[in-house]
């Protein structure tokens, strides 16, 4: 009975708390090899590579950290404080070790919005999942990464992605919102994260509860 009652109370604790995702992949251009992004004045929006993983559900020990994030070409549509943001061409994401020799995980870009910030705009689509058809391959379940092992066991059918840029450095602008509204080209730095989206997170923790449980049983 005691063992149901703590089940419960941890379940409705984690009922109570916001449907925030939880972060599983954060990733942001390696200074070294000149990661960044840059806007052509014209709608196109794309990225150097290589955009390095930082930390993988919040360790930089996770055996992703120090592989690569390859995001596609992105076209940027409308006007004022919102953008309609989609990828050109192919809309696939990529993570690959850091000689791209393997691939670890495939998944579907979808498209999102665009909100300018002052000098910062962030590209997100919230309360929806931006990568589907999610592929974790067999190089990617070997590594041991907390992170895809976490996607793995939610089943998860796909991950809020979310982007966020610095202002445009360059001439005749003060914003990146100025940058879009001008026609101006331009770059700078940026980050981003893939993350699990709710419920998931919370059935994952109810199922950690549970397995702790049967645990202390045995």
């Amino acid at each position: 009975m005691k063992r149901l009652v703590i089940v419960i109370f941890t379940l409705l604790v984690c009922a109570g708390v916001p449907a925030l995702a939880t972060p599983a992949i954060e990733f942001s251009p390696d200074s070294s090899t000149g990661g960044s992004w840059e806007y052509d004045g014209a709608s196109t929006l794309s990225f150097n590579q290589n955009i390095t993983i930082d930390a993988g559900m919040g360790s930089n020990y996770d055996a992703l950290t120090g592989s690569l994030v390859y995001i596609p070409t992105l076209v940027i549509s409308g006007s004022g404080s919102y953008y309609d943001v989609k990828p050109i061409s192919s809309p696939t994401i990529m993570i690959t070790n850091a000689d791209k020799s393997a691939v670890y995980m495939t998944g579907t870009l979808g498209s999102g919005d665009l909100q300018t910030i002052g000098t910062v705009a962030g590209i997100y689509t919230a309360f929806k999942t931006d990568i589907t058809d999610i592929v974790i391959t067999d190089a990617g379940k070997a590594i041991g990464s907390a992170a895809l092992n976490s996607i793995l066991y939610t089943q998860t059918q796909g991950l809020d992605f979310e982007l966020s840029l610095q202002g445009g450095s360059g001439t005749n602008y003060r914003s990146f919102a100025e940058m879009l509204a001008g026609g101006y080209a331009g770059g700078n730095g940026f980050s981003g994260a893939m993350s699990i989206p709710e419920p998931a997170t919370i059935a994952m923790l109810g199922f950690g509860s549970l397995a702790l449980l049967r645990k202390r049983r045995k």
